[in-house]
């Protein structure tokens, strides 16, 4: 089965969006990693316990030595060293470490145009790679 990538472009607030973004990924049962640079992970880890009141987003910054807990997001910089191979959300702009063995990746891309060019350096990594893609948008 080809690696399924999807990509989520224009996004005011990558961060934010990713919030909605894992809480969808949760729902499918599969294992979820997110790729956040150091810079982002504090915010995008506080993100994740106030986004919604009435509802909670099971997550840690993993430290790759504690065992991971079923229906955990785990939040990692670099997203070789997660002990799964499940569902992957980008957050940064390089192309995550074992990015092409994952079942499926969900890629952010911001509206900075720094941002934009390196997610389409990396769509073009996929493309190449021969996973199968997608897009939306993110604006709204």
């Amino acid at each position: 089965m080809a690696l399924q990538v999807s990509f989520y472009s224009d996004a005011a607030d990558p961060l934010h969006y990713a919030c909605r973004l894992v809480r969808r990924a949760l729902a499918s049962g599969k294992p979820v990693g997110v790729c956040v640079p150091p810079g982002d992970a504090a915010r995008l880890d506080a993100l994740l316990w106030s986004f919604d009141a009435a509802e909670f987003i099971p997550h840690r910054r993993w430290d790759g030595v504690t065992p991971a807990v079923p229906g955990e997001v785990l939040l990692v910089e670099d997203a070789a060293r997660l002990p799964h191979r499940g569902l992957l959300l980008n957050l940064g702009d390089e192309m995550p470490g074992d990015a092409l063995a994952f079942e499926r990746v969900l890629e952010v891309i911001g509206q900075e145009p720094a941002r934009v060019q390196a997610g389409r350096a990396r769509y073009r990594v996929y493309q190449q790679s021969g996973a199968k893609l997608d897009h939306f948008s993110a604006a709204g």
